[in-house]
């Protein structure tokens, strides 16, 4: 059974993503708070990490950077988000990123010979690029190194879970697509 075809489908390969980039911001979504207790358990953290923009996906889901974008956004045009406002922005700019990154993921795995490795190494590389890098640079969330230990579990964690996720999905729309 051939999982990548012979002939690449720029259209299939983004369908496939799409596919895949919705399936895997949800399972994300559900599994940030399962892998937050998981990490708090093993390594927990003190109240002064969990009040550090990012830190804290349950209790603080407001200071996460997508709110914190959507705020910064909004404050730059003298507009004061409330509380479920931010939270509606985040997670509109959590689904298109999500959806938008697994699309990018199923055109780029079409189109080139990468060994796509289950989504592990594109999901390490999108972790790194936003919540390792790119974040903290734009002030949306603290740098990694000022972050609980409890963070690397659920925020590293629930990537590589939705790159996994990505890819299974991925590949059986792209099979079932010819």
């Amino acid at each position: 059974m051939e999982l990548v075809p012979s002939r690449p489908s720029l259209w299939k390969g983004a369908v496939a993503g799409l596919a895949g980039g919705i399936v895997g911001t949800f399972v994300k979504s559900q599994a940030e708070p399962v892998l937050q207790k998981l990490g708090e358990t093993l390594f927990p953290p003190t109240h002064a990490e969990k009040e550090r923009r990012g830190a804290d996906v349950m209790g603080h889901s407001d200071r996460m950077p997508p709110a914190t974008l959507a705020q910064d956004a909004t404050d730059a045009v003298g507009v004061t988000l409330s509380r479920d406002e931010k939270l509606a922005a985040q997670s509109a700019i959590h689904w298109a990123f999500g959806t938008t990154a697994g699309v990018a993921y199923g055109v780029l795995a079409e189109i080139t010979d990468i060994e796509t490795a289950y989504g592990v190494p594109a999901a390490t590389v999108l972790s790194a690029a936003t919540h390792g890098s790119t974040l903290p640079a734009a002030g949306l969330q603290a740098p990694p190194d000022r972050l609980p230990t409890a963070w690397w579990v659920w925020e590293l964690g629930s990537h590589l879970v939705y790159g996994l996720t990505v890819e299974i999905v991925r590949r059986g729309v792209r099979q079932a697509l010819g």
